[in-house]
């Protein structure tokens, strides 16, 4: 890192963005832009920037290390990519949904599919698709914040749609906190997927970046530095000093410092006690932020010779499985992006504090791949057909959203003047993506500038 410590004008105000994923590069360039004499530093832990959104290195895989999908509502992403000059990168298609249920295989794509699907009777299937539509036509769910889901969609469904429907998608979402997750989460990702389908055939319009988002934040880098902000990459942030000039100063694990007048904190909340001991944070702020439950994940990346299943998402009913869906990528993504292979992502949502985060790797191929054969056994599927695994995990991906989170989340202004936080713990009423946390930088930049 080049000395970045030294005072340059005394007018000058400095801006530090800390994490740079789609959030902190968003931040970063907006502060330029609303104020462009200012020194803007954007620090990244990694190599590179990104966060979850890229792939790892050096990559086993050829593509993101985690799934993620365009939907025509992401409009702030979309316009992003346009102010990166990446626009032309995005491929829509239609996309196939289905139900592993009862050891079997069901398409769940089009109101036939939904009136033969077997572990719901007529009455059954006739609640789900009212409460669906109920659903996706509510506007405000602050409400459903003091509620939880499985109370909610007990109510509007029936105990027995729960049971059979809901209950399981949860669990394998949430693991073993689905029965405190608010009715809010639920509905909100009701809404986002309900507005995915479009015309007559009610298929689902999904879109994918060309390159996966790699390219994009390589791209993102250059139009950063070209807008003036200095970006470092490799550059964990270790700690946040109080300096007596009224300045903060941030120091970093290889031991370099630097200055900033103003710092914008967008990694998970748990890692701001550790970061503030020096730093006068409220110990009521720093005491919320360390009992924040997050949302985790494990997710093997399984690179196939063929095409596994014909679906984008399986969803899974089936209690025992180690993983809590399969994601068909290739199903959406051209292969010619992954050299002619095809990808499969077996997810596996935790809280943070699930011992199976301190596993190895090694501890969960195998029974990955066996539920992985049993699901796609009519489809002749082999373990010689794998050309190779690998397992990418993360252990803070978004707070869970239980009952009364809006009412416990952080603020964004921590100290007032210096120390501000925009994260993944910001989302209210909406599911985490990168076009929604696009808007929760957009949205939350009035704070941060006041």
């Amino acid at each position: 890192m080049t000395v970045a410590n030294q005072r340059t004008k005394q007018t000058e105000q400095r801006f530090a963005v800390i994490g740079g994923g789609v959030t902190g590069c968003v931040l970063a360039e907006r502060i330029q832009q609303r104020h462009p004499d200012a020194s803007v530093t954007l620090l990244e832990a990694s190599g590179t920037l990104g966060g979850l959104s890229v792939r790892s290195e050096p990559d086993p895989i050829g593509w993101d290390r985690f799934y993620h999908v365009v939907t025509p509502q992401d409009v702030m992403l979309t316009d992003w990519l346009r102010r990166l000059g990446c626009d032309g990168k995005l491929r829509w298609r239609g996309a196939h949904t289905g139900f592993y249920a009862d050891g079997e295989l069901h398409a769940f794509d089009t109101p036939i599919d939904f009136l033969r699907f077997p572990p719901l009777n007529l009455i059954e299937k006739s609640r789900l698709a009212a409460s669906i539509l109920y659903a996706s036509r509510v506007s405000d769910g602050t409400p459903l914040w003091n509620v939880t889901a499985k109370q909610w969609l007990t109510q509007i469904a029936g105990e027995a749609v729960y049971r059979k429907f809901w209950q399981p998608l949860l669990r394998a979402k949430l693991g073993s906190a689905h029965e405190e997750v608010a009715a809010t989460f639920i509905w909100s990702t009701i809404r986002r997927l309900y507005a995915t389908r479009q015309g007559e055939s009610r298929r689902e319009a999904f879109g994918y970046i060309s390159g996966g988002y790699a390219p994009v934040f390589s791209a993102a880098e250059q139009y950063l530095q070209r807008l003036g902000v200095t970006v470092h990459k490799s550059a964990p942030v270790s700690e946040l000093v109080d300096n007596s000039d009224g300045s903060t100063g941030i120091r970093t694990a290889s031991g370099h410092e630097l200055f900033a007048d103003r710092v914008i904190f967008t990694g998970p909340s748990r890692f701001l006690p550790k970061l503030c001991a020096r730093f006068p944070v409220p110990s009521d702020l720093l005491h919320r932020a360390e009992q924040t439950r997050y949302l985790g994940v494990l997710c093997l990346v399984v690179k196939l010779l063929r095409p596994l299943l014909p679906y984008y998402i399986l969803n899974l009913t089936d209690a025992g499985m180690p993983f809590t869906g399969v994601i068909g990528l290739t199903t959406l993504v051209d292969p010619s992006e992954t050299g002619g292979h095809h990808l499969v992502y077996l997810p596996r949502y935790l809280p943070d504090d699930d011992p199976d985060f301190d596993k190895p790797d090694s501890a969960f191929t195998e029974p990955f791949l066996r539920a992985l054969t049993q699901i796609a056994r009519h489809r002749g599927f082999r373990l010689d057909e794998v050309l190779s695994t690998h397992l990418f995990r993360s252990r803070f991906v978004s707070p869970i959203a239980v009952r009364n989170y809006d009412r416990l989340r952080l603020p964004i202004p921590l100290v007032p003047g210096r120390l501000y936080l925009l994260n993944t713990g910001r989302i209210l009423g909406g599911t985490l993506n990168n076009s929604q946390m696009i808007e929760e930088a957009e949205r939350g930049l009035d704070e941060i500038l006041a």
